[in-house]
């Protein structure tokens, strides 16, 4: 005998029944994993990243980064935007100012990829804005 004419179809209540089977077996397996121990390193990770910590440190190494490229006196009417696909955007006081940046755009650009290799700066994108006295 082949093992075919063991096997008899399923009718319409035994395929319910097996994919009720299928669901609690897959909510336990849930719960039993949500029970285990879970490593502190995994916890600190998904803690940094629900609560932004990285974000607001990488802002801040920008920032930084911004201020030693640019130096003191543009760095005071200036101010680091977002950073979004690999372009960095500086909020810029006026336009006079705006203008200049343009023309050291380059200059500024490799500045800042030579401090933040790791951020993937490709480009700085300016744009008028207000700027916050510090």
């Amino acid at each position: 005998m082949s093992e075919s004419n063991h096997i008899r179809e399923l009718g319409e209540p035994e395929l319910e029944e097996l994919r009720d089977l299928e669901r609690r077996r897959t909510s336990h397996r849930r719960w039993f994993e949500a029970k285990r121990p879970k490593q502190i390193s995994n916890v600190i990770a998904q803690l940094v990243q629900r609560r932004g910590y990285a974000q607001v440190r990488a802002a801040g190494e920008r920032e930084a980064a911004w201020q030693a490229t640019a130096g003191e006196e543009l760095a005071l009417l200036t101010r680091v935007g977002g950073m979004r696909r690999g372009v960095l955007e500086v909020l810029v006081a006026n336009s006079l100012l705006m203008q200049e940046l343009t023309f050291r755009k380059e200059d500024l650009l490799a500045g800042l990829q030579e401090q933040l290799p790791e951020e993937g700066i490709k480009q700085i994108r300016f744009r008028l804005g207000a700027i916050d006295s510090q």
